[in-house]
């Protein structure tokens, strides 16, 4: 990575050649962030892609129409993923376009919305350089296999592509699997219950399990309170994960979402199973060290699970910006030694990356 800090010779001569000392210090104070980014390792096991023409539409679409609302209502005032900043228009906007002018309005003021505001790939990983961020595991937004591989094949050596499937869909999920792996090149599958609308433990799933363990990869896994109303809040509970641990104990099964409410429960699958690992992603990691927010037991038992605990953003879902993120983990309470494996060192050896 290119060092564009200031040379400290050239700032000092400038201080002394009429600069004013508030501008001396502020350099120095630009050159120790600047270095100190150079320096920072992140492997972001959940790195989601910033929302493209598409995906806004999408998004937009899932929280003002009538049809996704069952589905997505909870989401819409808690993990709305900045909607309103992206396009340049509040949810109440939206709200008002559709009722008053329609369907059709509706659409055509959101597509030129997204045109107008979208990023591209390019510059989220010219952020993904300016952060630190060496890798990271991600998708495209739809959940296509075939455009992750995508994405993923622009950037090989800093992109790592996620293989999601329906277990309901029997041997066809199991061969989309192995096409995923084999063919497309994906590291891993993601099953997620409130989504596929089953619990961690169907037995329609366990084909897949099966399949990862044939093929060597990992099974991420959603383990929290789901806020859909489609499905029940515990579908994702850590029990059931626990059933696949002990039915399945050469899966690597990566526990996501933090298991929030059930921390203690959460964290209890690493301490009891060896092939169990852990993230807080769509979570802030800064809410440990906040009284009152569920997340306390992370403050007391993750030194104990350090080597299974893994950085996964999903900084979108959430709305927080990637860094806000990575400095939520920076300045926990622990030793550097712990802070550096949560953020890179335990999924560099998972996934044996060098970076």
């Amino acid at each position: 990575m290119q060092n564009n800090c200031i040379n400290f010779d050239k700032c000092l001569t400038n201080c002394f050649c009429g600069s004013s000392i508030l501008m001396y210090y502020m350099n120095i104070f630009r050159c120790f962030i600047e270095r100190k980014l150079n320096m920072r390792k992140v492997m972001d096991l959940c790195l989601d892609m910033p929302d493209f023409e598409e995906d806004l539409i999408r998004t937009a679409c899932h929280f003002v129409l009538p049809e996704f609302r069952e589905a997505w209502g909870g989401y819409r005032e808690n993990f709305n993923g900045g909607i309103e900043q992206k396009l340049g228009l509040t949810l109440a906007e939206m709200d008002t376009i559709f009722e008053n002018e329609g369907r059709e309005a509706f659409m055509e003021k959101i597509t030129a919305a997204a045109h107008a505001n979208a990023p591209t790939l390019d510059s989220f990983m010219d952020q993904m350089d300016k952060l630190g961020v060496r890798w990271g595991m991600t998708c495209h937004n739809s959940h296509d296999n075939d455009k992750t591989a995508a994405i993923c094949n622009q950037y090989p050596d800093r992109l790592g592509g996620f293989c999601f499937v329906n277990p309901l869909d029997g041997m066809k999920a199991v061969r989309e699997v192995e096409r995923g792996i084999k063919e497309l090149g994906l590291k891993a599958v993601y099953i997620t219950a409130f989504r596929t609308h089953l619990p961690a433990n169907d037995k329609h799933c366990y084909p897949i399990y099966a399949k990862c363990v044939e093929l060597g990869v990992p099974v991420f896994i959603y383990c929290s309170m789901n806020l859909s109303g489609a499905v029940p809040y515990d579908i994702g509970h850590p029990r059931y994960i626990d059933e696949v641990a002990r039915d399945f104990p050469e899966l690597q099964i990566m526990a996501s979402v933090s298991g929030w409410p059930w921390t203690m429960e959460f964290i209890g699958l690493a301490l009891r199973h060896k092939n169990v690992y852990l993230n807080m992603e769509t979570h802030n990691p800064a809410l440990i060290t906040v009284q009152g927010s569920g997340y306390e037991p992370y403050a007391y038992w993750l030194p104990r699970v350090q080597d299974k605990f893994f950085f996964s953003s999903d900084w979108n879902s959430q709305g927080k910006t990637l860094e806000s993120l990575i400095e939520g983990v920076e300045n926990w309470p622990f030793s550097d030694e712990i802070k550096e494996k949560v953020l890179w060192k335990n999924a560099a050896r998972i996934f044996g990356v060098e970076i």
